[in-house]
Parts: C-alpha cells; structure tokens; sequence
C-alpha cells in the first residue's frame, strides 16, 4: 500500500496486523480524489479532514499528501492508532495530523 498522489506520492504505509482493519485500496482512494478534485471540483489543499474508521490512516494521509491543512484520525483499536502515529512519524506529516 503507498501513497497515490501529492507531496509523498509512492511512499509505503504500514497497515495494522489481522483481519480487523481492511486498508482503503491505493485505486479506489485515486478514484476517490480524481472525483473530488475534477467531478465536484472540491479543492483538498488548505482542507481540514477527517479519516473516521482509519485503520491505517491511508485516506486521511493522502489528503495530507495533497495538501490538506489537518486531518483528524478516529479509530479505537490500539494497533489502529500505533499504525497512524507510525504512519504520520514515517511521512514526516505529525504536525499536521492528530
């Protein structure tokens, strides 16, 4: 799983062990961003976020890579959480994400 666009575009994620947590496809968060960006013409730069159920934090991450101002993670399983913070620490994005 990596990153699919912005500032740390192909940059590996870490996604936390087990089947709890199924990780948002590198195609469908493209597709995703392709539909904000050129389908309703949603601008992320400057955005705030929210990843709700983030597991690994890939969706938020790629806005923060898009240039989102902030993103918010929400998920309560603990390896979520350690996954994120990893995440963020390895993309140099924990200023920007909590």
């Amino acid at each position: 799983m990596r990153i699919v666009g912005g500032d740390c575009k192909g940059r590996k994620l870490s996604a936390p062990s087990g089947r709890d947590t199924r990780p948002t496809s590198d195609r469908t968060r493209e597709s995703l961003f392709n539909i904000l960006r050129h389908g309703i013409g949603f601008q992320v730069e400057d955005a705030c976020v929210m990843d709700l159920f983030a597991g690994s934090g890939a969706l938020g991450l790629e806005a923060l890579s898009r240039g989102a101002a902030a993103c918010i993670f929400i998920d309560r399983a603990r390896s979520a959480k350690q996954c994120i913070e990893d995440n963020l620490t390895a993309l140099a994005l924990t200023d920007r994400g909590a």
